[in-house]
């Protein structure tokens, strides 16, 4: 149990968003649910969400001491203290690793790497670096992300235990020698069951929405591949394979034939949207998983193809729009 007394720089302010500060590796759904069934307290008794701490509450809360936000997230302790918590055990989850290298299914919402406005300790490689601190005889280098998936898309990512491997499989990158598979879920029906999708994409800055990519002649040339595994009146199961890594290369190349990709905020199509979330027992998300990724390994010379199981949201949808 944590208790944190109530300080007059405190006082007045709502205890759930005083949770929050103090818990910011916990989702909001799950502070909540701390507060309802009163795991968190104030002054040993149940509170409403909305309460106004005074000076002098002591705040009481059924988390581990490691759920704290620490004032040097990045030393090894803290490190070691992030294996406990359950941001930790709900994020990462580990598909394979050698001596050389560890390959996540990495969950949406998550983000890869440290960068404006995270507090540190709460993105994917942090967990990594807190797992192998843990570990007995931690690799004298640090991890490194071979490439990089959006915040919201889930799947298969690689970390690179060691240079040698991050400057092998970035020259397999460069030279199209990666195989990856996306699964998505569209609206609508691409034009055919098999096509490519040829464009050249051009990136820009916005001001309130950051980069975007938007089909123009002037831009990178982009190509993609897919298939149609499953599609009726209002949604399709897309597979797809990307021979250039473009930023957003597969939510720009599938809303430009008119299928966005469900809740894509930035290329998609917020009505339908809208739509298909109010239905019961589809969750919010974007529909886009890296399921696949191909490489030949430089120790052993074997061909690896790692995968990362299709998420029970994409069968649901499917299921509950028949």
């Amino acid at each position: 149990m944590i208790t944190i007394p109530v300080t007059p720089d405190n006082a007045g302010t709502r205890l759930d968003r005083i949770v929050r500060k103090n818990l910011p590796l916990r989702p909001l759904s799950d502070i909540y649910r701390l507060l309802r069934t009163g795991a968190i307290r104030v002054n040993g008794k149940k509170s409403q969400q909305n309460y106004r701490l005074c000076e002098g509450d002591i705040l009481e809360m059924d988390v581990d001491a490691a759920e704290l936000p620490s004032k040097e997230p990045h030393n090894t302790r803290a490190l070691i203290d992030l294996t406990r918590t359950d941001f930790f055990k709900r994020n990462l989850n580990i598909l394979f690793e050698d001596g050389d290298l560890l390959a996540c299914d990495k969950p949406p919402g998550l983000v890869v790497h440290p960068g404006t406005g995270h507090a540190g300790n709460d993105t994917l490689i942090d967990l990594v670096k807190s797992y192998m601190a843990a570990k007995k005889n931690v690799n004298p280098e640090e991890p490194v992300l071979v490439h990089r998936i959006d915040r919201d898309t889930s799947g298969v990512i690689l970390i690179a235990k060691n240079k040698r491997m991050l400057r092998y499989l970035h020259t397999h990158f460069r030279d199209h020698q990666i195989e990856k598979t996306y699964v998505a879920v569209c609206h609508g029906r691409p034009p055919k069951n098999k096509g490519v999708i040829e464009t050249n994409l051009q990136k820009s800055v916005e001001k309130n929405s950051g980069t975007k990519m938007t089909v123009h002649e002037t831009g990178m040339y982009s190509k993609s591949e897919y298939s149609v595994a499953r599609s009726n009146a209002a949604i399709s199961l897309v597979h797809v394979t990307i021979g250039t890594g473009r930023t957003h290369q597969i939510r720009v190349h599938l809303a430009h034939i008119g299928c966005p990709i469900v809740g894509d905020v930035r290329y998609g199509n917020k009505a339908l949207d809208l739509a298909l979330f109010a239905r019961k027992g589809v969750d919010r998300r974007l529909y886009l998983h890296a399921a696949h990724i191909g490489f030949t390994h430089p120790i052993d010379g074997k061909k690896r193809t790692l995968s990362a199981p299709l998420p029970d949201a994409f069968l649901k949808i499917m299921k509950t729009v028949e």
